[in-house]
């Protein structure tokens, strides 16, 4: 019998607010208010939707407002161990609790309503009726096909006109009703109507791999760490690891870094463990993710693949969470609050939920390799490429050469014969520029002067096919000028190669290769990425160049070359993990030549080519990058030896902004907490300016990260930041910048 007595609930709120607050739940609603359930309440005059974090017999405050509505369709999960994770990330994280239930509880995904649409079916039984010709065909047409019908599968079959279909209900003979649909994303959609992938069978080293992570994970909740070269085939481990766990009654989440990621896993996985598949990832409708969610939570659905905001969907029976690519940086979110690594929350709610927890990469963070180090994490080798293939041969041409024998163009002379002759072979080829745009500035020849951005100290970057001067920060876009503003001068050059420039002159260079391009540009639209894609593996284009989308976990067996054009950039920014991602971003392009079929090879363009990076990434070679990088790590106490929190601060005055963040540093000394964290600033960010703010960073560093945390929580109640000033605090910060 459902609890029909009076409750006291608190509820969070999914925006800037501090605190929960307390309501009452009457008896009508009392019995369908848990932990974990949408609930629309009355805050200072307004409705606002907010989430229900704990059910108390009391409460300190007197004359509670009453609860509304409650929304268990979607959302009910009667787990507290999940509602403690949320805790966890709002304490570790620094954010109010409200915040961490945003991607699942906001008013828009709350309210979206089911969608219903008009079908027929046959009638039950069906009267007798005198039919013409064409209705008497139309009928025989309906009469074999089984279940129900809607307009647009009407459509696509001879004779079912709307004039025919309106006469047989007419008579009696259908019926036309409205019913309740499940929408699907189109990375669903697609999976469903591609041709079955074969059935793999796992190699001894697969196989061991499966046996030891299903053994440990009943001995032990310790995560593991699948460390497999390109190509090895992690993707089989996953799969058979979901379908033991799902054969147990159990669900799973799957996390991959990258929207672009999600047709090729989903189509694999689907193949293999049939149509228990939910997507959630952030181009979906909201009507979309809300029958996802709708699903994993009634049971229906027990795996969800996902970008970031997938490890905090509410599901029924957890029991295993994979990360891939778990050293990509995506993971973490840095834009909004809770400033949250996914990779890092999998391995808490595993903690939490009793879950296994399996993190896989063939360049793996520095963080999480150390930790397989102290034994924190358990290492899972995969050493051989799936298939018997071999990994490619990494040529390194160094571009000051070319530019002394006279080449100036971007493409070397060594690339261009490798693509002609991979053409001639009529095999596939990628290559990656991580620049977005035509050209990086313009310049004028005659004063020196360069286009920046009014609001952001940044170059404007020059879209060719829009004509346009675009911020990729800002979003600020202007007509790209024929005379210069500043002299009127008609000298106006483009300045470096962005990847429509070099998109360009692929063609140019290369006329009969259908080229195509993937980059944030291309793939706007909600299925942009899966289209691209979907074209390249079906082998309609013979080049596919792309910025870092292209250099992930993607398998094209067409592929026999992979080209590099400027391996420098992103190498000598201002920050410590620059080596670390080219050597990662180098590895993982790389891995997508060559496969069971061909020899691969891959050509890396750069001015540094005896940079510690690019020659480990040459070699294949994983162990010798990190014991040269994590020694450096250990002798400036960054991660995984110290803990980082970093505050930025945005303001239009620049004196003010420096002014009060010196304040919270000194602050900070006076707080005298011991070991004393070491105090990096303050300081300009590498971007002082961003949307007409300046900003200003103070970075903390500590091998403690409980006087992080107490530091953290002292300058988010003490300090008062002005209205017309903004304070982010980021821990474990990703993007130094």
């Amino acid at each position: 019998m459902a609890d029909t007595s009076e409750k006291i609930v608190s509820v969070a709120f999914p925006m800037a607010l501090s605190g929960v607050f307390d309501y009452r739940a009457g008896p009508l609603l009392a019995g369908r208010v848990v932990p974990g359930v949408p609930v629309l309440v009355e805050l200072r005059n307004r409705k606002l939707w907010g989430v229900a974090v704990k059910l108390k017999t009391a409460s300190d405050h007197t004359n509670l407002k009453p609860i509304l509505d409650v929304r268990t369709d979607r959302w009910t999960d009667a787990d507290s161990s999940l509602i403690r994770l949320y805790e966890w990330m709002a304490s570790y994280y620094q954010c109010d609790l409200g915040r961490v239930f945003r991607p699942f509880v906001r008013k828009s995904l709350v309210t979206a309503a089911a969608k219903r649409v008009t079908v027929y079916r046959i009638a039950d039984p069906p009267p007798p009726a005198t039919l013409t010709g064409k209705q008497a065909a139309a009928f025989d047409t309906l009469r074999s096909w089984s279940g129900e019908l809607t307009p647009d599968a009407c459509a696509s079959m001879p004779g079912l006109t709307p004039h025919v279909l309106a006469a047989l209900c007419k008579k009696g003979l259908l019926v036309k009703d409205r019913t309740t649909v499940v929408r699907k994303s189109a990375e669903l959609l697609v999976a469903e109507s591609r041709a079955p992938y074969e059935d793999v069978v796992l190699t001894l080293e697969q196989s061991n791999a499966v046996s030891a992570i299903s053994a440990g994970c009943s001995q032990t909740h310790e995560p593991f760490l699948v460390h497999g070269i390109t190509g090895s085939g992690k993707t089989h481990v996953y799969i058979e690891l979901v379908k033991r766990v799902l054969a147990e009654g159990k669900s799973a989440i799957v996390l991959v870094p990258e929207i672009s990621l999600t047709p090729q896993t989903i189509a694999r996985f689907r193949h293999a463990v049939g149509d228990c598949i939910a997507v959630i990832h952030s181009r979906m409708s909201e009507g979309e993710r809300a029958d996802s969610l709708g699903e994993l939570v009634g049971g229906t659905k027990r795996l969800v693949i996902g970008v970031r905001s997938a490890i905090l969907v509410p599901m029924v029976g957890l029991g295993l969470i994979i990360v891939d690519e778990e050293h990509d940086q995506s993971y973490k979110q840095s834009d909004t609050e809770p400033r949250y690594n996914a990779r890092d929350v999998a391995v808490m709610r595993g903690r939490l939920q009793s879950a296994a927890v399996v993190l896989g990469s063939a360049t793996p963070s520095l963080e999480s390799f150390y930790n397989a180090q102290l034994g924190k994490y358990r290492l899972v080798t995969l050493k051989s490429r799936f298939g018997g293939a071999v990994l490619p041969r990494v040529d390194i041409v160094d571009m000051r050469k070319e530019h002394e024998e006279n080449n100036w163009t971007f493409l070397s002379r060594h690339l261009r014969e490798r693509i002609a002759a991979a053409l001639a072979a009529g095999r596939q080829i990628i290559l990656l520029l991580n620049r977005r745009g035509f050209s990086t500035f313009l310049l004028c020849k005659d004063c020196g002067h360069a286009y920046g951005c009014p609001s952001c100290s940044v170059n404007l970057i020059y879209h060719k096919s829009e004509l346009k001067l675009k911020c990729h920060q800002c979003g600020h876009e202007e007509s790209a000028p024929s005379v210069c503003p500043k002299c009127r001068g008609e000298q106006i050059t483009f300045k470096g190669t962005g990847i429509q420039k070099a998109e360009e002159a692929i063609r140019a260079d290369f006329p009969s290769a259908r080229v195509i391009r993937m980059d944030q540009d291309t793939t706007r639209g909600k299925s942009g990425h899966i289209d691209i894609i979907d074209r390249f593996e079906r082998r309609e284009a013979d080049i596919l160049i792309g910025t870092q989308m292209v250099s992930k976990g993607l398998n094209f067996p067409g592929v026999a070359l992979v080209g590099v054009l400027a391996a420098d950039i992103g190498l000598h920014i201002p920050d410590f993990r620059a080596s670390e991602r080219t050597y990662q971003l180098l590895s993982q392009v790389a891995g997508r030549a060559g496969r069971a079929d061909s020899d691969g090879e891959v050509v890396i363009q750069t001015y540094f080519p005896d940079e510690p990076a690019i020659l480990a990434a040459q070699h294949h070679d994983y162990d010798e990058f990190y014991n040269k990088e994590i020694d450096t790590r250990r002798e400036l106490a960054y991660p995984p030896f110290g803990k980082l929190v970093r505050f930025v601060l945005f303001g239009q005055s620049e004196p003010r902004v420096k002014e009060l963040l010196a304040n919270i540093a000194a602050g900070i000394k006076k707080y005298a907490f011991a070991p004393v964290p070491e105090i990096l600033g303050p300081a300009p960010a590498v971007w002082s300016r961003l949307k007409n703010d300046f900003r200003y960073c103070l970075l903390l560093k500590s091998g403690s990260p409980k006087i992080l945390g107490d530091i953290v929580y002292k300058v988010r109640t003490t300090v008062v930041v002005p209205r017309d000033m903004r304070l982010v605090i980021d821990v474990d910060p990703v993007n130094m910048l």
